[in-house]
C-alpha cells in the first residue's frame, strides 16, 4: 500500500528505480523529524535505495536513491562497503537526480 504522496508524484523515480533492482532490504532505522504524520522508517536496500513508510500506517511515503553520505549518516560512518559503493555508482551514473 502506498500514499497518495507517492503515487502523484514518483513515476520517473520508480522508473530508474527498476532499472537498478528494487533489491533486498539489509537495516531499517526510524526517523522522527517532527513531521505532521509521525515518525518514519528509512529500509536501506543492498542497491542502495531507501525505502520510507509511514510508522504508523505502514505505508510506503516515497522511494529514494541514496547517495553515499546519506548512507553513512544512517549507519553513524560505519555503513557496509558494498551498499556505499552502490550508491556511489548510482550517483555517478546521475540516477539519484529525480
Amino acid at each position: 500500500m502506498t500514499s497518495k504522496h507517492f503515487t502523484q508524484d514518483r513515476q520517473e523515480r520508480e522508473a530508474i528505480i527498476n532499472l537498478i533492482g528494487a533489491g533486498k532490504p539489509v537495516a531499517r532505522f526510524t526517523v522522527d523529524r517532527g513531521h505532521k504524520n509521525g515518525p518514519e522508517i528509512h529500509e536501506i536496500t543492498n542497491t542502495a535505495i531507501i525505502n520510507i513508510y509511514n510508522k504508523r500506517s505502514h505505508k510506503l511515503v516515497t522511494k529514494l536513491i541514496a547517495r553515499p553520505g546519506q548512507i553513512r549518516r544512517y549507519y553513524n560512518g560505519n555503513a557496509p562497503q558494498e551498499i556505499l559503493e552502490k550508491a556511489l555508482e548510482n550517483m555517478k551514473k546521475g540516477y539519484n537526480l529525480k
